[in-house]
């Protein structure tokens, strides 16, 4: 099959781009201290994060307990679900992924350690946690490294495996000022140092880690006292990214649509927001110089201008979020040049609870 007899709106990913940008990441952390745990929440296919973890990633990083079980049937990991799981019902699943595969979980507070100890007493089996540090993001997350040192001395105290801590700089990942991404970056990471100058003062110095994204992988990647970093965007690049850090990577995510009116300098494609989503701003053309200025549940308005786009041209737009898009597909046509090579599924889609 060839790109252009792909029904539409379909995503479409290009293998060569693919291959290199994973390539490119992997080779900045290969002589490092710190090295790479890929996030899973981008790709959410077990095929990129097989080639991910050939190319010397530790381990990989799922945003949910749904993508930890992804990962688990495919035998991949380890996994670090970088994000709290609450209730019996999912520590019971969580408890699962961990006899597949190794699986470390995060805490913040006495409650998930509470809760985490009745579900390995429940599973007969223990798990290896981290504990996660507010750096600035305001979600979730220990505020003071006495926080911090008093959860560390809890968990320790029980059945529960003690490993590290986890901070993320996500309120800096996308700033366009490269001066003050880094700034925000590193007082963010001053802070994580904070608590982890405080466990190793405690007697608790922590093995693991773990923080950056994307955005910042450079920074957290030569912070000395991160381990690991949780970088995921990088693999496709979306639209938020290809401007904020346009030296990494190539686009290598778009979504394949077809023009179905062109009114003036109007057109209108059949992808929606049903398809396609727009929270990081105007998904853009790849190849021409078009934004879609809106959507509506089927359609996408094109802001084409004097360009020659006629009914029935097929075009690619890159997702200014590459994450949220994907979410809304059940697969990827993999392509090479204009030949597709292979359909994967995207196991992680949906894949929210």
């Amino acid at each position: 099959m060839r790109k252009s007899e792909i029904d539409t709106p379909a995503l479409i990913l290009d293998l060569d781009l693919v291959e290199e940008n994973i390539a490119t990441m992997a080779e900045y952390f290969r002589a490092r201290p710190q090295k790479l745990r890929p996030h899973f929440k981008t790709p959410k296919t077990a095929e990129i994060a097989r080639r991910q973890l050939a190319a010397g990633a530790i381990g990989i990083t799922a945003a949910k307990l749904g993508e930890a079980e992804v990962l688990a049937r495919a035998g991949l990991g380890p996994i670090l679900i970088a994000n709290q799981v609450a209730g019996e019902t999912k520590i019971d699943r969580l408890f699962a992924v961990a006899a597949r595969v190794e699986t470390i979980a995060t805490v913040e507070s006495e409650f998930n350690v509470r809760e985490l100890e009745a579900g390995g007493a429940r599973a007969g089996r223990s798990l290896d946690v981290i504990i996660e540090v507010d750096t600035g993001m305001h979600r979730c997350g220990a505020e003071t490294p006495d926080e911090t040192v008093a959860l560390a001395r809890r968990i320790s105290r029980g059945p529960l495996r003690y490993r590290g801590v986890m901070g993320y700089e996500g309120h800096a990942v996308l700033l366009p000022d490269p001066l003050k991404r880094e700034a925000t970056a590193r007082e963010a990471l001053s802070i994580l140092s904070r608590h982890v100058n405080a466990l190793r003062e405690a007697g608790l110095a922590p093995e693991i880690v773990s923080a950056g994204g994307t955005g910042t992988y450079d920074i957290a990647g030569s912070w000395p006292d991160v381990t690991e970093v949780q970088a995921g965007s990088y693999v496709f690049m979306d639209g938020a990214y290809r401007v904020v850090r346009p030296d990494l990577g190539k686009p290598a995510l778009t979504l394949l649509t077809t023009v179905i009116s062109r009114r003036g300098d109007r057109a209108i494609i059949d992808a929606g927001m049903k398809s396609l989503t727009n929270e990081f701003g105007p998904p853009q053309g790849k190849d021409l110089p078009v934004k879609v200025t809106r959507l509506s549940e089927e359609h996408g308005h094109l802001a084409a201008g004097s360009l020659e786009i006629a009914p029935g041209s097929k075009i690619e737009i890159v997702p200014s979020h590459g994450d949220t898009t994907i979410n809304l597909h059940s697969e990827y046509y993999v392509v090479r040049g204009d030949d597709v090579v292979a359909i994967w599924p995207i196991e992680g889609a949906r894949a929210y609870r």
